[in-house]
């Protein structure tokens, strides 16, 4: 029975310094300037995956992790395993020798890996429903209204949880030192994992949308490339009679290689610029014969002499009409505003005045005391009496 015991213990062991050794060299390749497309680097990625991997192996072996126990029925040494599939999904998109799109793939199945383990935990909400194609069916029926409130809720969201983020990185910076020492409190050590499990349930959600929005282009340049041999767009499709500039190949023929027309001298290739913006066109009155031309001529004083948008920039400077970037500011309150919850609003009014009341702010002592003063004078009923039986 104690051999048994001896080589469970060396086993644990083993798992503990496989895992912390491939955590060490993934703080290195996540804080070292080391050219990421280099060998050393590359060579780097490999060996902590391949470690990371191993551990993997391990636990699947030992069933560590049960879908039927809740997190608090975890031991606090098994936590820090839940963390594999993140670590290979962040290692795994380090690697720049393999096809990039096979690369996103496999990082995808370990962030959703990892969040579905949460999930079976309940450290986090189940994955949420496809937005986008929610939103394409059914914006003929969004007005403008909803969905500026929309974005002000989605804005929010993300404010909210970059400040949680923020948080969580505090917090486990401070417990970090103190979590690695062998006789630390095993309460500190499994708030640590535990915070180190929330923040990095918000950062896979955050690498799940970069990943789909990074695997939309890949594809479309590997489409592209399927079909035109290219992936710039003006090298797709060239207009009749014109060759391609120097270093692009024209289609039809050999790259590096041009075709003369006529006398044997090349057509110019134009670079499309961006065209300068014109100057809006001038208002102005036509008359019927010369009487009229002579009495609403350039001396007329009413005679319009700019447009629309030069009127409303000259009332701006002016300080009649408000600026736009004001208006902007003002229709991005009124959406939050629209937003906001009635009850949470009312509460963060009520904090504010708890608030006022407690560090005695001297106008809220003012307004009280003259509503007191009121109150004295102006007895409850007076008022408007006219009419009155």
């Amino acid at each position: 029975m104690g051999d048994e015991n001896n080589t469970a213990i060396d086993e644990n062991r083993k798992l503990q310094d496989i895992f912390l050794e491939a955590w060490d060299q993934y703080e290195f390749l996540d804080e070292t300037t080391i050219d990421t497309n280099s060998s050393e680097y590359q060579n780097k990625v490999k060996d902590g995956i391949k470690n990371f991997e191993l551990a993997t192996t391990i636990v699947s072996q030992v069933n560590m992790f049960s879908a039927n126990e809740f997190i608090d029925e975890v031991p606090t040494e098994s936590l820090q395993y839940l963390l594999l599939p993140f670590f290979l999904g962040k290692l795994t998109l380090k690697c720049h020798k393999e096809e990039r799109l096979d690369v996103l793939r496999k990082a995808e199945v370990y962030f959703k890996d990892f969040l579905q383990r949460c999930q079976n935990y309940e450290l986090c909400d189940g994955p949420k429903k496809n937005t986008d194609e929610e939103s394409s069916q059914t914006s003929g029926c969004i007005d403008t209204t909803q969905q500026l409130i929309a974005s002000a809720v989605a804005r929010n969201n993300k404010i909210a949880q970059f400040r949680r983020k923020k948080e969580l990185e505090e917090q486990i910076k401070k417990m970090r030192v103190a979590v690695r020492s062998e006789s630390v409190d095993d309460e500190i050590k499994r708030n640590f994992f535990l915070n180190f499990l929330q923040k990095n349930i918000i950062e896979a959600n955050e690498e799940l949308q970069d990943i789909k929005l990074e695997k939309s282009v890949v594809e479309m340049r590997k489409q592209r490339m399927a079909e035109f041999g290219t992936t710039r767009m003006d090298d797709c499709i060239l207009p009749p009679g014109s060759v391609a500039g120097p270093g692009v190949p024209a289609i039809g023929g050999p790259s590096g290689h041009s075709h003369s027309h006529g006398n044997g001298h090349l057509h110019h290739h134009h670079h499309h610029g961006a065209a300068p913006k014109p100057k809006p066109m001038q208002p102005f009155i036509i008359t019927k014969d010369a009487t009229q031309k002579a009495v609403f001529g350039m001396g007329y004083p009413s005679l319009p002499v700019m447009s629309v948008d030069e009127f409303y920039q000259q009332r701006v400077h002016e300080g009649i009409f408000p600026d736009e970037e004001k208006m902007a500011r003002i229709n991005a309150e009124k959406a939050l505003a629209a937003a906001q919850d009635p009850e949470e609003k009312e509460e963060e009014e009520k904090a504010a005045m708890e608030e006022k009341i407690e560090n005695d702010d001297p106008e809220n002592l003012e307004r009280m005391r003259r509503m007191d003063e009121y109150r004295d004078v102006v007895r409850r009923g007076d008022g408007n009496r006219h009419n009155r039986s």
